[in-house]
């Protein structure tokens, strides 16, 4: 496959291969071992990095799949951030990849159980809002670690929260979940769109709900 100088056929390629990634890493997940109450986000993520390279099929993708990558060139006024997984197609041009942001729901921390929603968007999702990672692409996601396995109350925190900031979110239409154009018949697989600066189409964030090793 020829991309040229064509940043547009490096996106479009992206494009193509969403459904794949997001396969890889709901059949990923699904072979991962149950998570602790408490369990915490890096070594879960790391595990989780770990088995997506052995998973078979991450050899039929044209992707490396790499851990805790900086983002060099954010946008204008935003920091350097780490991203937790990323998928980089082999062009050449680091800013053309899909960025997989972690974050643990319904954890218990010290002893009592917290939602974690308002970290899930002001600490994932307003990272692509912003344009702090992703500047230059059309998708990121988002994976939702829910540690007490109870997906449906942990999905209704985190809309509770992006209703509550939806001026901030840059919303196209509505701010809610809406099923997965990727995924259509894939249950707690939801996207999000949204306006950024400087760019002529919306943001798609694609956003996986897992309750323990089962999604």
């Amino acid at each position: 496959m020829s991309f040229g100088g064509d940043p547009t056929a490096w996106l479009d390629f992206i494009d193509s291969q969403m459904p794949a990634i997001l396969r890889l890493v709901l059949s990923t997940w699904r072979d991962m071992p149950p998570l602790a109450p408490d369990a915490l986000e890096d070594p879960t993520t790391e595990g989780l990095c770990r088995a997506l390279r052995r998973n078979r099929t991450s050899g039929e993708l044209p992707f490396r799949i790499d851990i805790q990558m900086v983002e060099l060139d954010p946008a204008a006024g935003e920091r350097q951030g780490r991203m937790d997984i990323v998928f980089s197609p082999m062009v050449p041009n680091e800013a053309i990849y899909f960025c997989l942001e972690c974050k643990r729901l319904n954890a218990m921390i010290g002893g009592q159980r917290r939602t974690l929603a308002t970290e899930y968007v002001s600490q994932g999702m307003f990272r692509f809002v912003r344009r702090q990672y992703g500047a230059q692409v059309r998708h990121g996601g988002m994976l939702g670690y829910v540690l007490d396995g109870q997906v449906d109350a942990a999905v209704n925190a985190v809309a509770i929260v992006i209703v509550a900031q939806k001026s901030e979110l840059g919303f196209v239409g509505e701010p809610n979940f809406s099923q997965s154009r990727f995924l259509p018949d894939e249950a707690g697989v939801f996207e999000t769109a949204h306006t950024r600066a400087e760019a002529q189409q919306p943001f798609l964030v694609q956003h996986i709900f897992s309750a323990g090793s089962e999604i």
